[in-house]
């Protein structure tokens, strides 16, 4: 079966019901004949009118301003003369009734009121058309724009990641801890997941959840005691996928301001749970009173940026410090 493209049969389709229109009216006072003749022809004068409208001078002079106003108005009024003068010297002598017929100024200007008619459809449609595909324009440079800042942003995380882990193998291996060896082998896993997973858009919540694991061990690893860290699932893995690293800023954060490898009283606890296709973070730890060196706060800024451009006006962040805790809430619409 043949399809014809919707941008093909829909002009053919007005033009025709134009033409039928024309001709029934004209054949209410006049013969068949001339309703045809004068039907075919009045369609053709707006056919023409119309796609040099809509083809050349709209794409032409559009953006000339005013000039598009006084080059439009006397096109309009040279083509109506122009069809008059071929409808007077033409048409008549080919059947057309002796009928009393209005001044020769009343027959310019109709053609004159019904060509700027045309003109002022063609205008409308073409600047219709015109911000349609500026608005698609607009929608796509945006998105290219999102996504290229969103790649900025990954690649941020991936240096960030190995000056942290690195600081911390340095110090096990400064204190000739027996954990070393073990640390490189967890980052060795934390790196693999990193470089190869998180260059996609998602990673399931089992990965992240692994890699968070991973990381805690490796904490673990810089104390002698056993450290507080409660870390709580209740979670449907089957489906459930997200921006990958979202939650590790916040949680070095608690790692590096509860100084949990340092003190036997400080606690890291992680909370992570879903309901349908809400998804619940939340960690909370301790406040050390020796303040860490003050980093570049890259890792939240980032974590926040990146919601705003994956998870527009479906997340909810809450932030809090009191009593000596802070503690972090993220909902996410996933």
């Amino acid at each position: 079966m043949i399809k014809i493209k919707r941008t093909l049969w829909l002009p053919i389709i007005i033009w025709l019901s134009l033409f039928l229109f024309t001709f029934n009216i004209a054949n209410y006072f006049q013969s068949a004949a001339y309703a045809a003749i004068n039907a075919a022809y009045e369609t053709i004068v707006n056919v023409i009118t119309y796609y040099f409208t809509a083809l050349y001078l709209f794409p032409r002079y559009y953006k000339s301003g005013r000039a598009f106003f006084w080059i439009s108005l006397f096109s309009v009024a040279t083509l109506s003369l122009l069809f008059y003068f071929i409808d007077i010297y033409t048409i008549p002598n080919i059947e057309r009734p002796n009928t009393n017929r209005p001044p020769e100024i009343f027959h310019f200007l109709r053609y004159f009121f019904n060509l700027g008619f045309v003109f002022f459809v063609a205008t409308s449609l073409s600047l219709m058309e015109q911000t349609n595909k500026l608005r698609e324009s607009g929608k796509i440079l945006t998105k290219e724009k999102l996504e290229t800042e969103l790649k900025l942003l990954k690649a941020q995380i991936n240096p960030h990641f190995i000056f942290n882990a690195l600081n911390n193998i340095y110090s096990l291996t400064y204190m000739q801890s027996k954990n070393a060896p073990e640390s490189v082998l967890k980052l060795s896993d934390m790196l693999r997941y990193v470089f190869y997973d998180c260059s996609k858009d998602r990673v399931p919540i089992s990965a992240e959840i692994q890699y968070i694991e991973n990381f805690s061990a490796f904490q673990q690893m810089k104390s002698d005691f056993t450290q507080h860290i409660k870390m709580e699932t209740a979670l449907n893995y089957s489906n459930i996928e997200i921006a990958p690293m979202l939650f590790i800023p916040f949680i070095e954060n608690a790692f590096k301001y509860s100084r949990i490898e340092e003190s036997e009283e400080a606690f890291v606890h992680i909370f992570i749970k879903n309901k349908a296709n809400k998804l619940h973070f939340s960690i909370a730890n301790n406040i050390s009173n020796i303040k860490p060196t003050s980093g570049s706060g890259m890792g939240i800024n980032n974590v926040k940026h990146r919601l705003n451009i994956i998870y527009p006006n479906r997340y909810d962040l809450s932030i809090d410090e009191s009593e000596n805790i802070f503690k972090v809430d993220l909902k996410l619409d996933v």
